[in-house]
């Protein structure tokens, strides 16, 4: 049981990191604070996240 915890654990670290988790952060995201409103495809969304964007600092 304890193994199983550990890689639990090192799963959602590494997805964190990664990034792999945004789409499902931002869905969480939307469903609780925008409930009814369309949501972006996760095609869309990974285009919009890794569009560059032009900033002075």
């Amino acid at each position: 049981m304890r193994l199983r915890s550990v890689l639990r654990h090192l799963r959602w670290y590494a997805r964190e990191l990664s990034g792999e988790s945004a789409y499902d952060n931002y869905l969480d995201h939307r469903r609780r604070t925008h409930p009814g409103q369309p949501v972006l495809s996760r095609r869309e969304f990974e285009a919009l996240r890794h569009r560059p964007t032009v900033r002075c600092c």
